[in-house]
């Protein structure tokens, strides 16, 4: 790719590397996360966010602990370390579900306008979920595995955006009563890796904070009460079944029952579970309207799918759906045999079981991505109007996006791709980020210097990276014609970039 700066990522291919990966994980999760909290804590120390002591307060009592601005590069500052750190699970079509997901409920909470939220899975078997200052949810692979409807997803979900709408982590903060920035930020960094990893909240602490700071480390249980009674709002709000709350909690608890290693949950240590509290919400779910629930099929490709790839054995995950399938087929494991087959390059066993979903399943995006995934696999030239209809009726889609430019590039219609990247990027007003990135690439192809450092300028300023994308506007300048139109574009942009870098600082 030249000189453009592009963050690769890479997964293991073979089963044995990934088993070993996740052993890996596993051993590691304590340094990492701990190292994600020392890499914000050498951020932060800097003075990237000032202190803001001598303002007076101006709204809740947690602004003048911790104001709004400083949540916000707190939560950019440690997502940053998440990404470099963490096993996230990287696979656009279950980040584009995970996403779209939170959307909605974010909608629903009524804190859409003011606040953007970013959801991601992390490729952990543990039960698990957490929230972040700035609007960032992390969601563990090993929660969503035991959530088998999606209202019970959601409602773990909608229970996260409440800690961050209610603000529970300034809260939080205000405990640790601010004696200086670096040990406030300490305390923060803390809690946020008390929700990911308990054990790890605890030698974070031990590092060198305070006992009388150790408080900080658990949301109250009120804040737990509060984010169920807003959750369960959101839940309505969307339309979802709010009942499904206390199902969600019955889940935990029963998995917590069926836990061979005698230590609780990690969810029901961050989010203490007690009788009382599933009565509480049991009893305001009954007071919303009741929804009828209908089986969603994005649900069971979604669940089918991160279950594949994620899968440590995936000869053992292969005969278990199997057996689900010879009893009744169904949705999930007609998918998720036809995704393991094709994974296998089984690609005639794997489209026996996408014609058996034709059957179950009128089209769907996530069958016909993996219907143009096996057809490259087999030297078929691809066909551009079925995915660019699917891409009519889903405009918001960048997976269908992703595969359509991949198909183009392949079949050197680099003009056309052009046009199906913009027009993306211009009816979105959230897009994908790595839609930036391809872009960059279709742009290096034709020569386009310029526009590629750009287009990965816009790209990493959609994570947060402002100084790596101050960098690409650098080398776009160098790239243009003086005293021209570009220049001036690009001049301002950088601008535009450095304020906002000042006024994070």
């Amino acid at each position: 790719m030249g000189n453009l700066d592009f963050t690769v990522y890479q997964q293991h291919s073979s089963q044995t590397s990934r088993v070993e990966a996740r052993r890996v994980t596993s051993r590691s999760l304590l340094q990492r996360t701990t190292g994600i909290m020392l890499g914000l804590l050498l951020a932060l120390g800097t003075g990237t966010i000032s202190a803001q002591q001598n303002l007076p307060s101006m709204g809740e009592p947690a602004d003048s602990a911790l104001s709004p601005i400083e949540e916000q590069q707190l939560g950019a500052q440690f997502m940053r370390q998440i990404r470099a750190q963490l096993p996230l699970v990287r696979d656009v079509q279950l980040t584009e579900y995970i996403q779209n997901l939170g959307a909605r409920l974010v909608l629903a909470s009524g804190k859409a306008e003011s606040l953007d939220f970013t959801f991601f899975i992390i490729d952990d078997p543990q039960i698990n979920a957490f929230a972040i200052p700035g609007g960032y949810v992390g969601i563990n692979s090993g929660l969503i595995a035991v959530m088998q409807e999606e209202e019970q997803l959601a409602s773990v979900v909608a229970h996260e955006v409440a800690h961050v709408t209610q603000r529970h982590h300034a809260r939080a903060f205000a405990t640790g009563n601010r004696a200086t920035l670096s040990t406030a930020a300490a305390v923060l960094a803390a809690i946020i890796i008390g929700q990911a990893s308990p054990h790890a909240g605890q030698a974070a602490l031990a590092a060198g904070l305070a006992a009388s700071q150790q408080s900080a480390i658990n949301f109250t249980r009120s804040n737990e009460i509060e984010a169920d009674r807003i959750g369960i709002e959101i839940l309505a709000n969307a339309r979802y079944d709010a009942r499904a709350m206390a199902e969600s909690f019955a889940i935990l608890r029963r998995q917590n029952s069926l836990n061979t290693s005698n230590l609780q949950l990690e969810y029901l240590r961050t989010h203490p579970l007690d009788n009382n509290r599933i009565a509480e919400a049991t009893d305001r779910a009954d007071s919303q309207p009741r929804r009828a629930r209908l089986r969603s099929a994005d649900y069971d490709l979604f669940r089918a799918r991160l279950s594949v790839l994620t899968a440590t054995d995936s000869g053992e995950l292969m005969r278990t759906y199997l057996a689900r399938h010879r009893k009744s087929p169904d949705i999930a494991s007609s998918y998720a045999l036809a995704l393991i087959n094709q994974r296998a390059n089984k690609l005639d066993d794997a489209k026996a079981y996408l014609q058996e979903l034709d059957t179950l399943i009128k089209a769907h995006p996530m069958v016909e991505l993996l219907r143009a995934d096996i057809a490259t696999m087999d030297n078929q030239r691809s066909d551009d109007t079925v995915l660019a209809a699917l891409s009519d009726l889903y405009p918001e889609r960048y997976s269908i996006v992703e595969k359509r430019l991949e198909q183009l590039i392949q079949d050197r219609r680099l003009g056309l791709a052009m046009q199906v990247a913009n027009e993306y990027l211009r009816s979105n007003s959230h897009p994908d980020p790595l839609a930036w990135r391809q872009l960059a690439s279709i742009q290096e192809r034709l020569d386009d210097q310029a526009g590629s450092h750009e287009s990965l300028a816009r790209y990493f300023q959609a994570l947060d990276e402002l100084e790596r994308a101050m960098g690409q506007l650098e080398l776009a300048l160098q790239q243009v014609a003086p005293e021209s139109q570009d220049e001036l574009r690009l001049e301002a942009s950088l601008k535009e970039l450095r304020d906002q870098a000042i006024r994070l600082r």
